[in-house]
């Protein structure tokens, strides 16, 4: 005999569990009375079951659905743990396709239509928008920074950090003993050219290149005019004084005011490090000084970028419900459900349209 239970299809449940499944009529088999034809089936309709609870929605696996957008934020920080992130979601993804395919809530019933739903559900919920909220949150907060005391947005601040700590590898400060000035003129040149060149680099014209930038990219075009220009370099030639002023104070072996305990324990070390090493005898102390002021840059880059995260973080966490409500509303309810409903699965495959209907 065959128990059959009335089920409606689901619709794919959200990151957040926005919608909640509404409860739902369904089919109670008898406990008694089991035996009889294969035709045979036993309804016993108006009573309503239990809420159905999907095991994916529940903590701690309903986390992993967030991963790879947490990989999208800390990115800039730390790119191997951003690009790891994606392992878990897209086992999560796969899974959770997986299960809405073969079961219909609690009962064993395949459906490619329903699998094909939530897969676009996931692609869009879960991996676009979320990485479009992300990267718009970044450049958001890269451009508030304008608003401070400094007046240069994150990217700006991010782009003289790298530059400083390149420029850094290819100079020795030794080379410019007295002539603090010279370090300065040249430093600048070769940064305007360079911000200048990344600005050129941005322009473009090319609908589909600004849409990839708008939706992948998290920097954002920027306009070095001379006002702008001339609060860089105020900014590098401070920058350059501190660091001189740092070199000047270890070379006494002094302890430099602006420099950290974690930077004075690596100069130490580093310092230590360079003595044995027979090819630096003469200069190890420089190249000491020279770690300690690049590892220095670098921490600012960090900082920089740790805000940057912030931002992505502040619009992830703003926008992922609006994001699940708009996905299960619109484009699954209003676009993906429709079409579906124009489409054939059978042993031909898929047709679509008029023959699916004959």
């Amino acid at each position: 005999m065959t128990l059959s239970i009335n089920n409606t299809l689901t619709t794919p449940g959200n990151k957040i569990g926005l919608l909640e499944p509404q409860k739902q009529m369904q089919s109670v088999p008898q406990k008694e009375n089991l035996q009889g034809s294969a035709s045979d089936t036993v309804e016993l309709k108006g009573k309503a079951h239990e809420e159905y609870k999907d095991p994916l929605m529940k903590w701690p696996w309903r986390g992993l659905a967030f991963t790879n957008d947490i990989g999208a934020a800390v990115m800039d920080i730390a790119p191997n743990l951003g690009m790891g992130l994606w392992v878990p979601a897209l086992m999560y993804f796969g899974a959770d396709i997986y299960d809405k395919y073969k079961t219909d809530q609690k009962e064993y019933n395949p459906d490619t239509k329903r699998g094909l739903k939530q897969a676009v559900f996931q692609a869009c919920a879960s991996v676009m928008l979320p990485i479009v909220a992300v990267h718009n949150g970044q450049k958001a907060a890269s451009w508030l920074a304008q608003k401070s005391k400094g007046g240069m947005s994150l990217q700006l601040q991010e782009e003289i950090d790298q530059f400083t700590v390149n420029h850094l590898k290819r100079r020795n400060l030794k080379d410019y003993d007295g002539d603090v000035e010279r370090f300065k003129t040249e430093f600048n040149d070769h940064l305007k050219t360079h911000l200048i060149d990344r600005e050129k680099s941005f322009e473009t014209k090319n609908p589909f290149k600004l849409l990839g930038r708008w939706i992948f990219g998290s920097r954002h075009g920027e306009k070095m005019n001379e006002a702008k220009l001339k609060k860089v370099r105020e900014m590098t030639n401070q920058n350059i004084d501190e660091m001189f002023e740092i070199r000047k104070d270890l070379l006494e072996d002094k302890r430099p005011k602006g420099l950290s305990d974690k930077l004075m324990k690596l100069y130490d070390k580093t310092k230590r490090s360079f003595a044995k090493d027979k090819n630096t005898p003469a200069g190890y102390v420089e190249d000491a000084i020279k770690e300690t002021l690049k590892q220095r840059q670098r921490d600012k880059l960090f900082k920089t970028k740790l805000w940057k995260t912030a931002g992505g973080f502040a619009a992830l966490g703003i926008s992922i419900k609006y994001i699940d409500h708009f996905v299960e509303k619109y484009v699954i309810e209003k676009l993906v459900e429709p079409g579906l409903d124009n489409i054939e699965v059978g042993k031909n495959g898929l047709q679509f349209g008029r023959r699916a209907k004959s």
